[in-house]
């Protein structure tokens, strides 16, 4: 078997997830392509994979708008070709569940077909930090998970399915307004001199290209997809996020068991779904509860 994944990912969270799944695959003799769709500017053919997986992080509720645009470029298929979703974000609730629904209208018209979604809690890089304990349950979590999903999608061909609700399909449409803030709120950011290093990290890995430098000035363009990979990772915490600083996350989590005490300010929020997801998850895997 072949398989490919396409995935964007903003602050590196979904990456690591699709190298768990390429990692497990290989064990297995299945090749495993990854491709980031930023990487891509003319038509994709995916026509040599067995089946053909995408993945994202979450962004309010919708797959992030540069993976929709990447979807178009994929050339139609003469025949159905199986295809699968993998979705990342910082909480475990059925709207999330249904965030690959403009996705999966945009590959069905080119013969791919969605038979299996997978959604894996990883810590946030907006809203607020998780505490380096948190995150590393999620971490651990999403690696055991990974295993098990590779084995029984891949190589025992179970089909897993997410809960959804049609009637949150409006509400899903209606919160896509982030797609046409995102833009806006590119032209908002500005760096702090006094803290800026200029070590171009930010004009790099922009996945857009949406920051430039020239005269020695630092530009913002209109193309901003709301990914954090500039302000999560400066390495000076130099980025002014303009009325969403209170949410500005920064810094990379270590994704290691912590050798001392953490507050967590946050231990309330989500606590339902985020108790729902490690109790389903203990159940799929036979494990304790977390």
């Amino acid at each position: 078997m072949k398989i490919a994944i396409y995935y964007f990912t903003g602050t590196g969270n979904t990456e690591l997830t699709v190298k768990k799944w390429a990692q497990e695959a290989n064990k297995y003799n299945i090749e495993c392509d990854l491709f980031k769709v930023e990487d891509f500017k003319d038509d994709v053919d995916v026509s040599n994979y067995d089946k053909v997986g995408f993945a994202y992080p979450i962004h309010a509720f919708n797959a992030p708008r540069i993976l929709w645009k990447f979807a178009t470029k994929i050339k139609k298929l003469s025949i159905k070709k199986p295809a699968f979703i993998i979705m990342v974000s910082g909480e475990y609730m059925n709207m999330n569940h249904s965030s690959d629904y403009k996705l999966a209208r945009i590959l069905k018209r080119r013969n791919l077909i969605i038979e299996s979604e997978y959604h894996y809690l990883m810590p946030y890089n907006m809203i607020f930090r998780h505490t380096e304990k948190r995150a590393f349950d999620m971490y651990k979590t999403m690696n055991a998970l990974s295993e098990l999903d590779v084995k029984e999608y891949l190589i025992e061909n179970k089909p897993h399915h997410l809960k959804k609700h049609l009637s949150i399909h409006l509400f899903i449409w209606l919160i896509r307004i982030e797609q046409l803030y995102a833009p806006l709120y590119g032209k908002m950011l500005h760096i702090k001199k006094k803290k800026c290093i200029k070590c171009m990290q930010c004009v790099k890995s922009c996945p857009v290209k949406n920051i430039e430098f020239k005269n020695d000035k630092f530009k913002f363009g209109w193309h901003c997809t709301l990914c954090s990979r500039c302000s999560f990772n400066c390495p000076t915490n130099a980025f002014n996020t303009g009325f969403l600083l209170p949410w500005k996350v920064n810094g990379k989590y270590k994704f290691k068991e912590p050798d001392f005490v953490e507050v967590d300010k946050h231990k309330r929020y989500c606590k339902k779904s985020y108790a729902r997801y490690y109790k389903e998850a203990s159940n799929r895997l036979g494990t304790i509860e977390k």
